[in-house]
């Protein structure tokens, strides 16, 4: 439309929750406090069904309207007479669905036309249900009414409500979880689907609630009595997980409770990258006796490759005395210090949106799927000239990370040196985001190293650094002779030692 049309002309989409016995006061704009013709649609346009949504027509110089509805929605303000001099309509919608409304306005002038669609969601009442995905049991046998399985199996649940429903309890007496959900839309998104294991001889009752917090959506609440029959398993436990904690303990986990009835360590051989390891102890854990707390004499680095064997003599059994079994070179699930910075950022699979050029880059920065080391993306750095700084950093808001003075740290990254590049080495940094901009380079020679594949450079055993000052830090790179270099999954981490 031309912008020195006389007439003005404005839609307005005014979306109002409610039962249908609600009447609301509505509040339409004068349309001269526009000053050109356009069509613009606010307010909630997904409702629950049994509720109504209003739509506006805001035009100046209407001659006609043709306001076009679903045949199972109901103009509910035009008293069952025609709605073609209604400029507002309540549309009340009784099926879930999507559906479309139309507007279209003829004008005194002749030259403007208006035809404008609004798209509506409608949801249905939340109606809880779920369903068994699968069980993991030596046994188990599932009715309508129950589900019965040995001690120590494991049932997955998938929440399959109706009228999609973004929250969600989940009540599990007897079970590990013994709940999960109730917190926010987004952590209970992570429970819809959920894996639960039952330890113990029982019958247990199982429920789930579910709602929806946007729109609103009563909570529906389903309760299943006696719905889970955990019956006596006689067969070995399992061995179900091996891992070390942050405290360097090793977890031996089963999926039944455990005893011990002698000294377990004599029937223990822990190999730390191949050579015997001492053992200290190993006892039942005191709050879970599904898991052997088996603590080693020396914390093995989690760069190291343990295994663990047990002959099957040592005196573990499950309550009922039926004996753990024995096994050989079992690999340990090793602690691995978590990255103090963002892994999908510096990992770059955010596609380098957390990183830039430096304000002194000389050369190429670019991220790019063509090489990546984990993931899809990798930092690729192009020196084109020699004794010019090729130098990007993730100095950028959201992108630091938080490290207090007095804490340790180091750095790791992975790196591609293509065989075109000419620098002896590249320097990472890790500084202070404010003035005086403290920080400190992990110098790393290239001469030696390997071109053409991705390499992991692990700074720890050749500098540990003292954080000065407490605040936000970032990670730079850089280097000033001719080629190409690719960076991936960087990361500050607290040394082991």
């Amino acid at each position: 439309m031309k912008k020195n049309l006389i007439l003005t002309v404005l839609i307005g989409l005014f979306i109002t929750l409610g039962v249908v016995s609600c009447e609301r006061d509505y509040i339409i704009p004068e349309a001269n406090d526009f000053s050109d013709a356009i069509a613009v649609a606010s307010g909630n346009k997904r409702i629950e069904r049994g509720n109504s949504t209003s739509f506006s027509d805001l035009s100046k110089g209407v001659t006609n309207r043709t306001w076009t509805i679903p045949e199972s929605a109901t103009i509910i303000n035009s008293n069952g007479g025609n709605t073609s001099n209604l400029d507002l309509i309540h549309v009340k919608f009784d099926v879930p669905g999507e559906y479309e409304v139309n507007l279209k306005s003829d004008f005194e002038v002749d030259s403007i036309a208006l035809d404008t669609t609004f798209n509506v969601i409608v949801l249905d009442y939340i109606d809880t249900k779920l369903e068994i995905a699968s069980i993991d049991a030596g046994f188990s046998e599932q009715t309508a009414e129950q589900i019965t399985m040995y001690e120590g199996g494991t049932i997955n649940f998938k929440d399959i409500s109706l009228g999609n429903p973004n929250r969600r309890l989940w009540s599990l007496p007897g079970g590990d979880p013994s709940s999960a959900g109730g917190i926010s839309i987004d952590e209970d998104e992570k429970f819809k689907n959920i894996a639960v294991s039952y330890p113990t001889i029982g019958t247990y009752d199982l429920r789930l609630v579910t709602w929806r917090q946007y729109p609103e959506g009563t909570k529906d609440t389903l309760l299943l009595e006696n719905y889970i029959n955990v019956v006596e398993n006689t067969d070995p436990p399992t061995l179900m997980e091996l891992t070390e904690s942050d405290a360097g303990v090793i977890h031996l986990k089963y999926n039944l409770p455990l005893k011990l009835t002698g000294d377990l360590i004599p029937n223990l051989t822990l190999k730390v990258d191949g050579a015997d390891a001492a053992i200290s102890s190993a006892a039942i854990n005191e709050d879970d006796n599904r898991i052997v707390d088996i603590v080693p004499d020396a914390n093995a680095r989690s760069t190291s490759v343990a295994t663990l064997s047990y002959d099957g003599a040592g005196g573990l059994t499950r309550l009922n005395d039926v004996a753990a079994e024995a096994f050989t070179d079992k690999v340990v699930g090793l602690f691995v210090p978590p990255n103090l910075a963002d892994d999908t950022i510096y990992g770059f699979e955010d596609g380098g949106a957390g990183w830039e050029g430096s304000d002194d880059n000389k050369g190429v920065v670019t991220f790019t799927d063509e090489q990546a080391a984990s993931g899809s993306y990798s930092m690729r750095m192009e020196a084109t000239q020699d004794m010019k700084w090729t130098r990007s950093w993730s100095w950028k808001e959201g992108s630091e990370f938080y490290l207090e003075a007095g804490t340790v740290v180091s750095i790791e990254f992975k790196m591609w040196i293509d065989p075109s590049f000419t620098d002896s080495s590249v320097g990472p940094w890790i500084t202070k985001t404010e003035a005086p901009f403290p920080g400190t380079q992990f110098w790393t020679g290239t001469a030696g190293l390997p071109r053409g594949e991705w390499i992991t450079i692990n700074k720890e055993s050749a500098k540990k650094w003292t954080v000065p000052e407490t605040g936000t830090y970032f990670v730079a790179f850089r280097f000033q002779k001719k080629g190409v270099l690719y960076i991936d999954d960087v990361k500050v981490f607290q040394p082991e030692d």
